[in-house]
């Protein structure tokens, strides 16, 4: 992506703008132009590049996330709030698979929130789970292209992240370990 001149005064087509094709290989196809959200996503991503975490759980933090959630990150600090791009589940296999006895999920939640399929857990193999975007608690107001997410109920001012069973029960038998990658920012308020 080019660089934006910090002196530009409006946003026009000038002749040294690479018109690079960047949707499709077919021959004659139309030039796409970078359009405002190229732009705007360019400006925060180079004045607030995310960062990646990686949290590791041992077997005895799964055996005990029911009882005992799991910070997978701190509170950010005050006025201060996280913006999850992706956050990527690793679960390597030991010698047994966790079991659940009530929980059908186990979840994240505080600055996002998502349930993820007990199986993840379960199964003899080792397993991915991906998950993107700032998901917390959204209600889709419209449809197609015109739909807007709209955050509800939430203060995530100052909010950390943590993993623990619906029920809070803890998992039981297993003894493989989890890796979590989280690419996130931090804003702040104001």
């Amino acid at each position: 992506m080019p660089v934006i001149d910090s002196e530009t005064q409006f946003i026009g087509i000038s002749p040294d703008v690479n018109m690079q094709e960047k949707k499709s290989t077919l021959a004659n196809s139309p030039t796409q132009v970078y359009t405002m959200t190229d732009i705007s996503n360019y400006v925060i991503e180079a004045s607030n590049p995310p960062v990646e975490e990686q949290v590791s759980i041992d077997s005895s933090q799964i055996l005990a996330m029911g009882t005992t959630p799991i910070e997978i990150l701190a509170a950010p600090g005050e006025d201060n709030y996280y913006i999850v791009e992706r956050i990527t589940l690793e679960y390597t296999y030991g010698t047994t698979a966790y079991q659940f006895p009530t929980s059908p999920t186990f979840y994240l939640d505080g600055c996002f929130n998502s349930y993820i399929d007990r199986s993840l857990l379960t199964v003899s193999t080792n397993t991915v789970c991906s998950i993107s975007g700032n998901l917390r608690n959204t209600i889709t107001v419209g449809s197609g292209s015109g739909s807007v997410k709209v955050i509800t109920n939430n203060d995530l001012l100052d909010t950390n992240l943590i993993m623990s069973t619906t029920n809070s029960d803890d998992p039981t038998n297993g003894d493989g370990t989890l890796l979590v990658k989280i690419i996130y920012r931090v804003a702040k308020l104001g």
